[in-house]
């Protein structure tokens, strides 16, 4: 592996230690619910705070990061997180912790836009940026796998306190190789905004975070109810769901070479969401547990292509295609807003629908999102394809 390679790396293992954090309280709310006095909804919402930060400053962060710098956002974050996680481990009543994990939220966001920033302007052109913004379109199940195993694993161990403080460590190591990266990789400091296209695959990615939640947050209530399962059973299922993203991601790799021709480019994807979406009702429809999940893991693997491929085009199709273009920032942070607002909105829209038409209506509604997020991608593509064409013209 060569040195450009071993950034990227580095790189990418910020995202994944941030998304870890995604998963760290979930594992643990049987503890902080005991520790804290806290009820379902508010450790709920406990989870959740880390992705306020996203929904509601993702975008604004984008515009500020050729301001701030995209290495110094990635230091900041890490430092924010490590902090965050040292007070969230000492805490001892509920605000101190709801205030801490709000504070991580924001190191969260910095790292997650500054992280996919620098990874385009160490890739480059060609090949390389294809294969490196592939490997970073996976750090969310892999960050989320490694936080609830490693956290389930440190607290039977360490207790809750330990294995809040572990956290720590991780932040902190990843700091050292963080600090000596370039920094003449940073680009133009000046604020711009994405092209429609970026804005378009911001939506479309959303969309894609939306019936992801909805489908793997639920999940378990809908196999215990439905099929009579152990919990046990239901989070396992719920886990082979989400982690099937990742062979997604590498299905997409032969298709980065297709996804540049732009007569071509919309093609795979909107294959793909239109399969997944042709799945959907079923997984509601089975009788068998099995085969549900084998469902359910596939339309996330279809799924994931999509995903990795919209990561992907983002740079082209924000209008910058270098990592220093302010634009890319912008469009960076569009799409963490997005996603992050996605992702809260999921479970609970889908238990609304649930409530009113039944666990049945919950597989058209994903469907639909799935559809929806195809012509995003179509949309996109289709509008890149034209201002090119009116450049050249």
């Amino acid at each position: 592996m060569d040195k450009t390679w071993n950034k990227i790396v580095i790189l990418w293992l910020t995202g994944v230690v941030a998304a870890a954090q995604l998963a760290k309280f979930s594992a643990l709310s049987p503890l902080l619910r005991a520790a804290f006095g806290l009820d379902l909804q508010r450790v709920s919402l406990l989870i959740s705070l880390l992705e306020v930060g996203g929904a509601l400053l993702g975008f604004l962060a984008g515009l500020a990061l050729p301001r701030i710098g995209s290495h110094r956002a990635l230091i900041w974050g890490l430092g924010i997180l490590a902090a965050a996680t040292l007070c969230e481990g000492f805490a001892s009543h509920a605000t101190a912790l709801f205030t801490a994990r709000a504070v991580e939220g924001l190191g969260y966001l910095l790292v997650v836009i500054g992280a996919p920033t620098l990874i385009v302007a160490e890739a480059g052109d060609g090949p390389r940026r294809g294969q490196a913004l592939t490997l970073w379109s996976s750090f969310v199940p892999v960050g989320i796998g490694l936080g609830s195993a490693t956290t389930g694993a440190a607290a039977s161990l360490l207790g809750l306190r330990g294995a809040i403080l572990i956290w720590v460590i991780p932040c902190l190591l990843l700091l050292l190789p963080v600090l000596r990266l370039d920094r003449r990789t940073e680009g133009q400091r000046r604020r711009a905004m994405p092209a429609l296209a970026g804005w378009l695959l911001a939506v479309g990615f959303g969309c894609y975070t939306l019936f992801l939640c909805a489908l793997t947050g639920l999940l378990p209530a809908f196999l215990v109810e439905r099929h009579g399962v152990s919990v046990g059973l239901a989070s396992l299922c719920a886990g082979a769901v989400s982690f099937a993203a990742l062979p997604g991601s590498l299905l997409a790799l032969p298709a980065l070479r297709l996804t540049a021709d732009r007569r071509r480019g919309w093609a795979l994807p909107a294959t793909a969401m239109v399969a997944a979406a042709l799945l959907a009702p079923w997984v509601y429809r089975i009788a068998d547990v099995l085969a549900c999940t084998v469902i359910a893991v596939a339309m996330v693997m279809l799924s994931g292509v999509t995903r990795t491929l919209l990561f992907t085009r983002l740079p082209v199709l924000s209008g910058s295609g270098q990592g220093g273009d302010p634009r890319l920032a912008a469009a960076q942070g569009l799409l963490t807003q997005c996603g992050a607002a996605g992702a809260l909105l999921g479970p609970p829209l889908a238990a609304w629908v649930i409530g009113r038409g039944g666990w049945t209506a919950l597989g058209w509604l994903i469907a639909g999102l799935m559809v929806m997020l195809g012509l995003l991608f179509v949309a996109a593509e289709t509008c890149w394809g034209r201002s090119v064409t009116s450049d050249q013209a």
